[in-house]
């Protein structure tokens, strides 16, 4: 009886962790456009979303629901990115975090470093930095390329990649 319970105790515990990567991932990628549109604007009125589903937590900055697969970052209204190179700027801002996640990732991943703790063996430190960087890795390519999501809450929204692609488009066509 005590294997079963350690069992599920340890399957808990996987789970959790597995979240708490996506979770971050997917908030750094975000907090990366507030980030892009902080610099441009000097706006401290944001709001970023992350998951869908269920909320578990609601602040003024941060909405956190239960499934963390998708998330979107909200400029203020009145405040709204002016210019294509702002916007731009702004869209950038998620891509390059999640691009400076998966390089780190991968430097752990290649660089042969050696990773001990006494609660977690060395494999499962292994395979959490690898689910790690093929999230970010996975964020990073969703976002860039030129398409619609096509599950969660930003289901029918376009990506950044379009976004920009769309920007640069109209920009070139009016000169």
């Amino acid at each position: 009886m005590s294997e079963i319970i350690s069992l599920i105790f340890e399957l808990i515990i996987f789970v959790s962790i597995l979240w708490m990567l996506v979770f971050l991932s997917v908030f750094l990628h975000e907090a990366g456009h507030a980030l892009g549109y902080r610099i441009v604007t000097e706006d401290r009125d944001w709001h970023i979303r992350v998951g869908s589903g269920k909320k578990l937590l609601n602040t003024r900055k941060l909405t956190v629901k239960l499934l963390p697969f998708d998330g979107c970052f909200m400029p203020s209204e009145k405040n709204m990115t002016d210019t294509a190179a702002k916007r731009i700027a702004m869209l950038s801002g998620g891509p390059a975090v999640s691009l400076i996640l998966t390089a780190a990732l991968l430097a752990v991943r290649l660089g042969g470093m050696s990773l001990h703790s006494e609660i977690i063996t060395a494999d499962a430190i292994e395979f959490f930095i690898r689910a790690a960087l093929f999230i970010n890795l996975f964020i990073l390519i969703q976002s860039l390329i030129p398409a619609h999501y096509f599950y969660g809450e930003l289901k029918g929204m376009e990506t950044d990649g379009l976004q920009i692609i769309k920007i640069i488009r109209s920009y070139t066509s009016k000169s």
